[in-house]
């Protein structure tokens, strides 16, 4: 007879690796956006929003070492092969997105830390056009291409998100 196995045992130390820095990164993503603008809670948006870079680029490494081992080609490779399965498209043009992704938090965050009044007083595209591409990004790695327990996370993380802002804008401006 079949014997159930704890999810646990499933993954190796490597994936629990993968998996617990996107978690992180993704939970410190979301807090930081809860935070965005509020004045009140700037030191709490900068430490959410270096936490979650911090561990997406653990993340990142960790896939490079252990999934692709540090071959750009088996990255692109799997990366078609996981959009195929999910979309039906063939193309590993994800895998160059996420390249994308990684340098605009980055350039993001640094001017955040090193010019930090001119971040403050940026225009509005820049901050939509950075954002809603991070939000495009997240909401496929975590509803489209995550697993059941991602895309859940992922859905009530975005639809709370919403319904926060939403909230916030209604009743309390951008400093409540």
């Amino acid at each position: 007879t079949a014997k159930l196995v704890p999810y646990a045992t499933w993954m190796s130390n490597e994936d629990w690796l993968i998996s617990l820095t996107t978690f992180i990164s993704f939970a410190a993503y979301i807090s930081a956006l809860t935070q965005f603008g509020n004045t009140s809670r700037t030191d709490f948006f900068n430490g959410s929003w270096m936490l979650g870079y911090i561990a997406f680029v653990i993340h990142f490494i960790s896939a490079f070492h252990y999934k692709y081992e540090w071959n750009h080609a088996k990255a692109l490779e799997l990366t078609a092969k996981q959009t195929f399965e999910i979309t039906g498209l063939h193309t590993g043009i994800g895998l160059y997105f996420n390249y994308f992704f990684t340098l605009i938090w980055l350039s993001d965050l640094l001017w955040l830390k090193l010019f930090n009044q001119s971040y403050k007083n940026r225009h509005p595209w820049i901050c939509y056009s950075i954002h809603g591409f991070m939000a495009f990004m997240w909401f496929n790695a975590t509803v489209i291409f995550g697993s059941f327990t991602g895309q859940l996370i992922g859905i009530f993380a975005f639809l709370g998100l919403v319904i926060f802002w939403i909230y916030r804008k209604k009743y309390g401006g951008l400093n409540h």
